[in-house]
């Protein structure tokens, strides 16, 4: 057996300093001339870098065809945990090859990694295959307690019996986070324990457990996109937008250099991490930096269309031996969700003048809110119509509570303009209990506008200047540091006659401000009020 302490790197094309992706000790039995690649696999799978990963424990398959570990490491790029994807007939051909190849490991300890994964591509549905497995990981984690592979890999397993939507079981969560710290603190450059700890802690609740993790990861494994977008996990939910904004400039960079320098086409970039970035822009008012984000998905979308004659370019495109895994999402519908995003954190509901169609959900909302604030109410109802159908034909419950909160803010919002401001308020009181009642959001908000900010905005032009208060402060508890809830709160505590507070509101908005837009209106009045 062979003890391999490594810091292994992606070396770049044409003499580039290499990246690294981290530090693990992983004692196996293979061929030394399999080692390298085999570490390599192991550091890309843990920063969910799977197609690069395979390629790595391929070529330790080549040069040991009996290295029983470098099919158990491809077979594991199959099943993508976190992201709810797998392939199982690869996963089981690359585990049949195995097979073929030797009649197992020398080594119990390794035995116990090839039962463990034989479980996750075992008989029975996804979700009995993954605790199978998880259990099967806890176990082998225990006979071989100072196997930190072992560890991150149960770690993961435990985050990986969480179903896709629902309640999380916040004791399975918090005990993966803690096996992750305790693996950290002793190799600070472990990329798994790091990675893992942050999905542990992005429940809403408990992403400041995280930030050790986000301080670091993106150090410890630079020469991955995704590593370096994870940390915006914790920094996102925290309002800590500098933090979070350059972590995804970083991750959209590492994507796009990466799909370049392997002949990749543009849709195999990291568009999950340029729309939390867009997101992030917004919040710190740089505007245009956030219309620049969005134009680079549209151009893409347009070459991708007029390449392919097709309308739904998805992200995990066929070019990617198993996707990236970020969903169904197709390079449109994200389009029309940062278009929705940035008409209503903006105000430029000019944009939606005159529209009459909608690429999803979040567009239609913003459609009908801009709309109301256009005085076209029959557009306006016509968003409501459609979102009461889109409410109707939901696919579970959750969605139908997401359409059933937009729908109250946009019928709300009519109701006001038509000058009920009775029945509006209580619509929009409607949607913000609906919301309150819901998980914090572990990212951006959902709906794109949150209901609260809503009623609180509304609550603030009716006169009710405390109610207001009470709102953004509730949206404040939900969505840290939001720079239209602190703006409306330091609003509402001057019109409360709560000058002092306005005044640490205000100021506390131009500090998420100070890289913002040049001129903008915003920025004016709070210096005005944070000057009192």
């Amino acid at each position: 057996m062979k003890t391999l302490l490594v810091w292994l790197s992606v070396l770049a094309l044409q003499g580039a300093q290499p990246l690294p992706l981290g530090k693990i000790t992983f004692p196996n039995s293979g061929a030394p001339a399999a080692q390298a690649p085999f570490v390599r696999g192991v550091l890309l799978l843990h920063s969910f870098e799977y197609d690069d990963a395979i390629a790595a424990f391929r070529e330790a398959q080549k040069a040991d065809p009996g290295f029983a570990l470098a099919y158990w490491g491809e077979a594991m790029c199959f099943n993508q945990t976190l992201w709810y994807n797998e392939n199982l007939a690869k996963g089981r051909e690359a585990l049949a090859r195995y097979r073929g190849q030797t009649p197992g490991a020398p080594t119990a300890r390794e035995n116990g990694y090839l039962d463990a994964v034989e479980k996750m591509f075992g008989p029975g549905d996804k979700a009995s295959r993954n605790r199978a497995y998880a259990d099967r990981m806890g176990e082998l984690s225990r006979q071989f307690p100072e196997d930190e592979e072992a560890a991150a890999f149960y770690a993961l397993a435990l985050l990986g019996t969480q179903p896709e939507s629902g309640s999380r079981d916040s004791a399975v969560t918090l005990k993966a986070g803690g096996i992750a710290l305790a693996i950290l603190k002793k190799n600070p450059q472990h990329p798994g324990a790091a990675h893992y700890a942050l999905h542990a802690f992005d429940d809403g609740e408990h992403a400041a457990m995280g930030l050790e993790a986000a301080r670091t990861y993106a150090k410890i494994a630079p020469a991955s996109s995704h590593a370096r977008h994870m940390p915006s996990h914790v920094f996102l939910p925290l309002g800590m937008w500098d933090e979070a904004a350059a972590s995804d400039e970083a991750a959209f960079a590492t994507s796009v250099d990466l799909a370049k320098r392997k002949g990749l086409s543009a849709s195999q970039y990291d568009f999950h991490s340029l729309s939390w970035l867009q997101y992030e822009y917004l919040q710190q008012g740089r505007f245009a930096k956030a219309r620049e984000a969005m134009n680079t998905v549209q151009e893409i979308q347009k070459v991708q269309e007029g390449s392919r004659g097709s309308t739904n370019v998805h992200l995990n495109h066929a070019e990617s031996e198993i996707g990236r895994g970020y969903g169904p999402m197709s390079l449109k519908a994200e389009l029309a969700s940062m278009r929705a995003r940035y008409v209503l954190e903006s105000g430029r509901w000019d944009e939606m003048k005159g529209r009459t169609s909608f690429d999803n959900v979040d567009e239609l909302f913003a459609l009908g809110f801009a709309s109301v604030r256009l005085g076209d109410l029959a557009r306006a109802r016509a968003a409501y119509d459609h979102l009461k159908n889109a409410r109707d034909q939901a696919p579970d419950e959750d969605n139908r509570q997401l359409a059933q909160i937009m729908m109250a803010a946009v019928a709300g919002l009519i109701q006001i303009a038509q000058g009920d401001q009775a029945r509006g308020l209580t619509a929009l009181a409607d949607g913000a209990r609906i919301e309150g009642g819901r998980p914090r959001p572990i990212a951006r908000p959902y709906p794109v506008k949150p209901a609260t900010e809503i009623y609180a905005e509304a609550l603030l032009a009716s006169g009710d200047a405390a109610g207001a208060v009470r709102q953004f402060e509730a949206s404040l508890a939900r969505t840290p540091r939001r720079a239209a809830s602190l703006l409306g709160l330091a609003r509402a505590q001057q019109a409360a006659g709560q000058r002092a507070a306005a005044t640490r509101t205000a100021r506390e908005f131009l500090a998420v401000w100070h890289a913002s837009d040049s001129g903008r209106p915003e920025v004016k009045e709070a210096r005005t009020l944070g000057s009192q």
